[in-house]
């Protein structure tokens, strides 16, 4: 018999309001220790968020997928590694969806968890009797000090699998726990410098097979959120937490505007052309390059909702504008962090650490460009060939 925990329900919107003032008030802290400051990983943990992922009995969302989107974005207007740390653990609660439903409940039934993940196949496991011996040291773990469960992918091999990436490998991923992990101090870094993206190492750990999966394993909990694809879901959360930046360095910019006065005979800040320029474009490309996520996602949704499958054209408007918002946020936060003259070189002002988030954002591989030639593809009538398309 399913056993719900008792988690208080806050609506994802709501609760990323409430927990904006507190990313904001630690934004120091989180960018010194490199590391979400404990006060907002409480607040986080407090109010659901990194749980958002998961099937609602164990604390999930199960709702409209644009108000998650919605949630990234306030986020990371206030602290972009809280929205990415949120981003984050939402993936990793998402491909607990393939876990039989006792495995699901031992990994995820504590609230106060934490989860980390790496897609990125670059670790070995050896089949061996009951589950798999688990090797490898991964890059780019975010959130690994604060976690309690990793989601780590594997090559696997044994039984005449092949022993290297390329046609025929087999993959999954490997649910583990933290006593497994050994941390290497490696995130010294500009940008998301809170997100605590360290590497980590795993070492002849054995996994039972109940705490294996891949793409195709079964859903066992059948509903409507449970059924949205992960790669283009995720490939929109990035870009909500890279408008959630564009946001916070273009209101940075107009209340500096408000607030800067040039001295002697030269215009004030807001009395430049190019400033001028810079702020109308800002908030028509961020007001567009927003509804169209929301509006490609909501279309997924309702098929969703319907029990329908995706049409290619449908995953490709909601890649389509993500890759595009993303790079057009971007672009955007170049612009204003030139338009806001030397003022944007310190630190104490959000601009620069917009600067530096967001070209960090977009280095993640669910974002890059090649999405919009699988996107491009489908337009055609051509089958996408990425292997996260239609997953």
């Amino acid at each position: 018999m399913r056993k719900s925990l008792e988690i208080s329900s806050i609506a994802p919107l709501d609760a990323a309001n409430d927990v904006f003032t507190t990313a904001l008030a630690n934004r120091s802290e989180t960018e010194n220790s490199r590391k979400l400051a404990p006060k907002l990983v409480a607040h986080l943990i407090e109010t659901g968020l990194f749980r958002m992922g998961l099937p609602k009995f164990l604390g999930g969302w199960e709702d409209d997928p644009v108000e998650v989107l919605k949630a990234y974005e306030i986020l990371s207007s206030g602290e972009a590694a809280a929205g990415w740390s949120v981003w984050n653990n939402h993936l990793a609660c998402t491909f607990g969806r393939f876990l039989n439903e006792e495995s699901m409940y031992e990994v995820f039934n504590n609230p106060s968890h934490v989860y980390a993940n790496s897609a990125r196949p670059e670790g070995v496991a050896q089949i061996v009797p009951d589950g798999y011996r688990i090797n490898g040291r991964w890059t780019l773990v975010s959130g690994c000090e604060l976690s309690e469960w990793f989601v780590l992918r594997c090559l696997v091999t044994g039984e005449g699998l092949p022993t290297a990436l390329g046609p025929g490998a087999k993959l999954k991923l490997f649910f583990m726990p933290k006593e497994a992990i050994e941390i290497v101090d490696t995130w010294h870094v500009g940008g998301l410098r809170g997100t605590g993206s360290h590497d980590v190492i795993v070492k002849d750990w054995f996994v039972k097979e109940s705490y294996a999966v891949d793409f195709e394993s079964p859903v066992v909990i059948d509903n409507d959120y449970s059924r949205l694809p992960i790669g283009c879901y995720n490939s929109a959360g990035n870009a909500a937490i890279a408008l959630g930046i564009f946001k916070a360095a273009m209101d940075d910019l107009v209340n500096i505007c408000f607030e800067r006065i040039t001295p002697g005979n030269g215009p004030d800040l807001r009395d430049r052309e190019r400033v001028q320029n810079v702020i109308a474009k800002s908030k028509a490309l961020h007001k567009a390059m927003r509804k169209q996520l929301h509006d490609t996602m909501a279309v997924i949704w309702e098929e969703s909702k319907k029990g329908n499958r995706y049409t290619d054209e449908q995953l490709a408007d909601v890649w389509s504008s993500s890759v595009q918002a993303a790079e057009i946020s971007r672009g955007m936060v170049s612009e204003i962090y030139a338009a806001a003259g030397t003022v944007s070189l310190y630190n104490e002002n959000r601009i620069e650490r917009a600067h530096r988030d967001i070209h960090a954002v977009l280095q993640h591989g669910i974002i890059q460009p090649h999405w919009l030639n699988q996107a491009g593809m489908a337009y055609l009538g051509i089958q996408p060939k990425g292997a996260m398309f239609r997953i």
